[in-house]
């Protein structure tokens, strides 16, 4: 019986998937064609087409391209269960990585209503001055309802009591607006 041979167009077809992002994976050693014919059009078999659907299911499991890619390489060395063993450990960071960022958006979560429950709070002490405020000045609503909180990358710049980004050493201009303020110096 002879082997399938299907141009990337067809591919791209049968799989849903546009011809560019086949070539892309070919690039970055994803997928490799079966072959060229004569006139140098990709030509893929089964084989491939099986390793594509191998791709577009590692990435349900949101693994990146470069994961994918160390998962095909041990695919194509052929050592028993040796997917199955990288696989392991690949979701083992993921759900490391997935625990980490549960915690931050809790945390983030937390943050936010309180800031909800403070921006309440502002507008029953009616802190809001955008009516009366000159042409000088800026809203300060948002500041109201996040007085008192000063996020942890942030500093206050000694001159004018607002907030800047953290300036690292290399950053630092000299005039000593980036030096830290000391508590209760401002």
């Amino acid at each position: 019986m002879g082997r399938t041979a299907l141009k990337i167009g067809e591919v791209a077809r049968l799989v849903g998937m546009p011809a560019k992002t086949l070539r892309y994976y070919e690039d970055i050693g994803l997928l490799s064609p079966a072959g060229r014919t004569d006139s140098g059009y990709r030509i893929y078999g089964w084989r491939e087409l099986e390793q594509i659907e191998f791709v577009r299911r590692a990435k349900l499991m949101g693994l990146t391209l470069d994961q994918i890619r160390s998962l095909v390489n041990v695919a194509e060395d052929g050592i028993p269960n040796g997917v199955f063993q990288r696989l392991d450990d690949l979701l083992g960071h993921k759900l490391e990585e997935t625990e980490r960022k549960m915690e931050e958006l809790r945390a983030f979560r937390e943050s936010l209503l309180e800031y909800r429950d403070r921006a309440a709070d502002a507008e029953a002490r009616g802190a809001c001055r955008c009516g009366g405020r000159g042409q000088s000045e800026f809203c300060g609503c948002v500041t109201a309802a996040t007085d008192g909180v000063t996020p942890p990358d942030l500093r206050v710049v000694r001159e004018n009591d607002r907030f800047v980004r953290k300036v690292v050493e290399s950053e630092k201009c000299g005039c000593g607006c980036c030096e830290p303020v000391p508590e209760g110096a401002v």
